[in-house]
């Protein structure tokens, strides 16, 4: 699993207290094997938490897990558009 953590010491990282990191990471970088340990780890109201709030999730990444626990599309952050810029015309 270090190989998805390249950016952070792995052994500094906690499997509770860094649930919302870890699945992130997972859910984007991870292969077979990370995803079946992080749907075996964490229940699905936590998976679900990091689809709904992430902002970190790719498009495609997203569209996949909306589509697995049949969320609506208004429901997942990172498939919303941006807030608009009240007042700025360019």
């Amino acid at each position: 699993m270090a190989k998805f953590f390249w950016d952070t010491d792995p052994m500094h990282l906690d499997v509770d207290a860094d649930y919302f990191f870890i699945i992130e990471r997972l859910m984007e970088e991870g292969d077979d094997s990370a995803i079946q340990w992080m749907m075996h780890r964490y229940g699905d109201a936590q998976i679900v938490e990091v689809v709904r709030g992430s902002r970190q999730l790719s498009r495609k990444t997203a569209r996949l897990w909306q589509n697995y626990y049949d969320l609506g599309e208004e429901e997942v952050k990172c498939l919303s558009t941006s807030y608009p810029r009240v007042g700025w015309r360019f």
